[in-house]
């Protein structure tokens, strides 16, 4: 694969941040700087795609509030669930990313899939909208004085509100697919590297916690995606229609549950989120494969 190609590839950037995180340790000295300078950078770009203001229809209010039950409801409730049988540091990741919002790249991946982008748009728009009083909420109500209040509203001006304020400037740019694609993907690189280096330890020194993570990082991806995948078809909900639904009830946003991680706590608490984006990267290249075979 050339330079180039690697840079387009979002799963390749992936795992080329993971392997060097875990080879090199990462930044030990900066990781907190570094994680919400590239997480905020990602967001700029990854937010330019969303049309805020995109309401045209009864539907696109009526598939909003469906996938805040479905990301807000049913994938937080299964995380928390999930969270309770590990020890106070993972079970803090756990809480972080039932109160994220979904990922950004529920959009591209919709569009990718065949799914109703637009209602997709819309859709990510409520969600962070959303999370600007859910996450606060959820995260305090769950995990308590153990976390600052300031920090968290800091972190969630700088790493959402600002990203929202300043995509709107980089949409006005047109920046060119193949870059944006490209910026994106690197900073995404650079910020599993950051986490994933910090946490190098936890990685090699009890493979046994790494192994119950995966197995709670499988059922929260794969498990509740292929359950949502089989109930709507069930019902007979055609499959453009599912697939953004199915992606709302199986992605967060790890990078910021991560990046929220180490700023407020320490970097054992974004293990978790950091294990589950290497399930999630895998989970949307079954789904490349999945989609092509169904009908309906």
């Amino acid at each position: 694969m050339r330079p180039a190609q690697v840079l387009q590839s979002y799963s390749a950037m992936m795992a080329l941040g993971l392997v060097l995180g875990l080879l090199t340790g990462g930044l030990p000295a900066y990781t907190k700087e570094v994680s919400m300078a590239s997480l905020a950078l990602l967001m700029t770009l990854s937010l330019s795609t969303v049309k805020l203001g995109e309401a045209h229809s009864r539907e696109h209010i009526e598939h909003s509030a469906k996938a805040l039950l479905l990301n807000y409801g049913m994938l937080s409730a299964l995380i928390l669930a999930i969270g309770v049988f590990f020890e106070r540091e993972y079970w803090w990741g756990w809480a972080l990313m039932a109160a994220a919002p979904s990922a950004v790249s529920v959009v591209p991946f919709t569009s990718i899939l065949g799914g109703e982008t637009s209602k997709a748009l819309f859709s990510t728009a409520a969600n962070y909208v959303v999370a600007l009083a859910a996450m606060p909420l959820i995260t305090l109500a769950v995990i308590g004085s153990a976390v600052s209040v300031n920090s968290l509203v800091y972190s969630l001006l700088l790493l959402i509100v600002l990203p929202m304020a300043a995509s709107r400037l980089v949409m006005r740019l047109e920046v060119n697919k193949a870059a944006s694609t490209a910026f994106m993907n690197m900073s995404f690189a650079v910020l599993i590297f950051a986490v994933t280096g910090a946490n190098r330890d936890a990685f090699v020194a009890d493979p046994s916690v790494v192994l119950l993570i995966s197995v709670g990082c499988l059922i929260r991806t794969f498990g509740i995606g292929m359950a949502t995948e089989f109930g709507l078809r069930r019902v007979s909900v055609a499959k453009p229609a599912r697939i953004s639904y199915i992606l709302f009830a199986s992605y967060k946003n790890l990078g910021l549950t991560a990046t929220l991680a180490i700023a407020l706590f320490e970097p054992a608490v974004a293990v978790p989120a950091t294990i589950c984006i290497v399930f999630e990267v895998v989970w949307i290249m079954f789904l490349l494969r999945y989609y092509p075979t169904v009908r309906g």
